[in-house]
């Protein structure tokens, strides 16, 4: 098939593909992502159909195909996904990135609180009286509590 003869039989195939993918997916969204993924995929193997006859059930066919293998990658990623919930859950990440925080002895937290607030290293050390070494050493143990801690339950 030509390339005029393809794209004119995928433009009277283009709201029946359309509806196809809302009818795959269930959400406007996922039928959009399906339909761009299935018409990048039937311009690739444009050579692979032979007639304009077949065009729709072939379109739909290979639509199927990309609707059933994004279902089993879904389905792939959910079984490898971890059963506990996150840690930095948008309704709860600050509230827990704080009390982590709060859980540093205070000579380490005063200057990662100051770096974390977007203070230079050289601004820190001045308002600790601090060498800019010695800052730069705190926020970096800071920084290595933290993670060891990351795991830990919050103290509420």
């Amino acid at each position: 098939m030509d390339n005029k003869a393809f794209y004119s039989a995928f433009n009277r195939s283009a709201d029946l593909l359309q509806m196809s993918a809302r009818n795959f997916a269930g959400n406007m969204e996922d039928a959009r992502e399906l339909y761009q993924e299935t018409a990048f995929q039937i311009s690739r193997q444009k050579e692979n159909v032979e007639d304009s006859i077949g065009f729709r059930e072939w379109a739909i066919g290979t639509m199927r195909s990309i609707f059933i293998t994004s279902l089993r990658k879904k389905k792939h990623l959910l079984k490898q996904a971890p059963s506990a919930e996150p840690v930095n859950k948008p309704t709860a990440g600050l509230e827990n990135i704080l009390a982590r925080v709060e859980e540093l002895e205070e000579a380490y937290r005063v200057p990662f609180w100051n770096h974390f607030m977007g203070l230079s290293d050289q601004d820190i050390a001045r308002h600790t009286g601090l060498p800019v070494e010695t800052v730069q050493g705190r926020i970096r143990t800071a920084r290595q509590q933290l993670k060891a801690i990351w795991t830990e339950p919050a103290v509420a």
